[in-house]
């Protein structure tokens, strides 16, 4: 779909669905470079003064004058309302490139890849570095894709981001991205679970945590403790610990629930999964 003529992706008009706490600031990153974008999102223009202008209450009209979207929203259920919902993207039939940066499971998307139009070009980018990387326009982009997809799309990723990753065809940026958000909510449970333990034996927590960070327990959630809103959030389904559950029962349906699986068990997933939910 996308033409040899056609060189980069800054001069097309840009979608941000999805203004949350990634979204938001990555949109705010592409009008400050200049790119001509507008945002979408569920909840009502009122919680977005900041971009007000750039802002689009009706997903028909966005999804009108996006020719490319960034599809940023929470989960699978928002993904297929954007793209198979009333006046949803797989319902048009003029050319879209859609770019899927929310971290959901690779046999979803693979799924949702085959159920697309032709009209409809699909690249996965799942994003790492939470939103204080998204605020600094410092993201780590995994990209699915073929070689002239990520040419072509790869210079508004690094208005946003420093590194971007072309790891492979479509799926393989969130192959990865799921097996690094495991390893992230195993350390978040394992870096919560031994502050509970040290402040149940009176051991003084910033001492431990200045300990762990030039040691071998070192980290990027307990090194980056000070940037890190979420870091003493307790387990709620809408904030960040529940999306990392989320991000969880993803690895899981990628890689546990199939029957090539050669370990067979799922005690450490669910080990995770349970101290995720008990965190408070």
């Amino acid at each position: 779909m996308i033409s040899e003529t056609e060189k980069t992706a800054c001069d097309k008009h840009i979608g941000i669905a999805g203004c949350g706490s990634m979204g938001l600031p990555m949109l705010q990153t592409l009008l400050a470079n200049n790119i001509k974008v507008k945002g979408y999102d569920i909840r009502h223009q009122d919680d977005f003064h900041s971009i007000k202008e750039h802002f689009m209450e009706s997903k028909s009209e966005f999804i009108k004058q996006s020719e490319i979207i960034f599809s940023i929203v929470r989960d699978e259920g928002e993904t297929l309302e954007l793209c198979e919902g009333k006046n949803g993207l797989f319902n048009v039939r003029d050319k879209k490139i859609i770019v899927i940066c929310s971290t959901l499971s690779p046999k979803f998307i693979e799924n949702l890849k085959r159920k697309a139009p032709v009209n409809i070009e699909l690249l996965d980018a799942p994003m790492s570095g939470a939103s204080i990387a998204a605020k600094e326009a410092r993201l780590t982009f995994m990209v699915g894709s073929t070689r002239k997809q990520f040419e072509y799309i790869s210079p508004l990723l690094f208005f946003m981001g420093t590194n971007v990753f072309h790891l492979g065809e479509f799926g393989s940026g969130m192959a990865i991205k799921v097996l690094n958000n495991f390893v992230t909510a195993s350390t978040v449970v394992s870096v919560r679970k031994v502050i509970y333990q040290a402040r149940r034996m009176n051991i003084d927590v910033d001492n431990l945590l200045k300990t762990i960070d030039c040691s071998s327990g070192q980290n990027w959630f307990s090194s980056n403790r000070a940037m890190i809103e979420w870091f003493e959030e307790i387990y709620e389904k809408d904030n960040t610990i529940g999306i990392l559950e989320k991000d969880v029962r993803a690895y899981v349906d990628a890689y546990e629930n199939s029957s090539d699986d050669i370990n067979g068990d799922r005690h450490f997933s669910d080990a995770v999964l349970a101290e995720l939910n008990n965190l408070r």
